[in-house]
């Protein structure tokens, strides 16, 4: 049976559903990385819809690796049986908003990452433009995936946070107390 405060509450399964979306979208940019020509309207359509669908889930498997570091670091007030967005971020999906939370030490590249990802979790993979035209004027140059940086970049981050999360490589993640 599911336990939701026990489930929110626990980095490793913050983590498992980061590694899940990481595969997933590496299965995704597959698609979309055949070079053939994109001889229909439809072609492109799968194309550029494989591309943002990829960064969608790139995205998710980054916010949901850093929600694992920050439960490990402060447990969430789960009072209601609800967890509180303001736990993680001030605005919705912003994941430097939560690396911020998570006071890590990023290089420029990276946090410009996050910014990137940021802008597909929030509005970019889902619609053609955001509700404001501030963050389209933000997103200006940004509505790209970068490979294989840009994984490589997420893996190592998913890693680096999991360890700083009580996750042994040799081990694994410890085991909870009955």
């Amino acid at each position: 049976m599911i336990e939701f405060k026990e489930d929110v509450s626990t980095p490793e399964n913050w983590f498992r559903q980061a590694w899940q979306m990481f595969e997933a979208s590496k299965s995704l940019y597959e698609v979309f990385s055949v070079r053939e020509m994109n001889t229909s309207e439809k072609d492109n359509y799968r194309h550029v819809g494989a591309m943002k669908g990829a960064m969608l889930l790139l995205g998710l498997a980054a916010e949901n690796a850093l929600k694992g570091a920050l439960v490990y670091k402060h447990k969430p007030d789960t009072s209601n049986d609800r967890l509180y967005p303001n736990h993680f971020h001030k605005n919705a999906h912003d994941l430097t908003d939560v690396a911020d939370k998570l006071h890590l030490e990023l290089s420029e590249p990276q946090l410009e990452l996050l910014g990137r990802l940021t802008i597909f979790v929030q509005w970019a993979s889902k619609y053609h433009v955001p509700l404001k035209k501030s963050e389209l004027e933000r997103a200006s140059g940004k509505i790209k995936l970068v490979y294989p940086s840009d994984y490589a970049d997420v893996e190592n981050l998913i890693l680096r946070l999991q360890i700083e999360s009580g996750y042994d490589e040799t081990y694994g993640w410890p085991q909870k107390k009955s």
